[in-house]
């Protein structure tokens, strides 16, 4: 199903009360583009938390992966 939950959108678009406030030309751009799903593993300890998901989350951090980049430093 992805992102978007095709159900409910149908049922929105279909209400006349509803989809005044839907942009449908951004809804149909994007509708099927599908969904990037994060989940941190975190350690919880006694004076806070160490996260352990090396992932980029930044436009850049993202570039400099796809490059090989492997800085450690930019994604704590």
């Amino acid at each position: 199903m992805g992102l978007f939950m095709d159900p409910l959108l149908n049922e929105a678009l279909a209400n006349p009360e509803i989809n005044n406030f839907i942009n449908k030309d951004k809804l149909e751009r994007f509708r099927d583009t599908g969904e990037v799903r994060i989940e941190d593993d975190v350690l919880f300890i006694e004076d806070g938390c160490v996260n352990w998901t090396k992932i980029p989350r930044t436009v850049h951090e993202i570039e400099d992966w796809i490059a090989g980049v492997d800085d450690d430093s930019k994604h704590d």
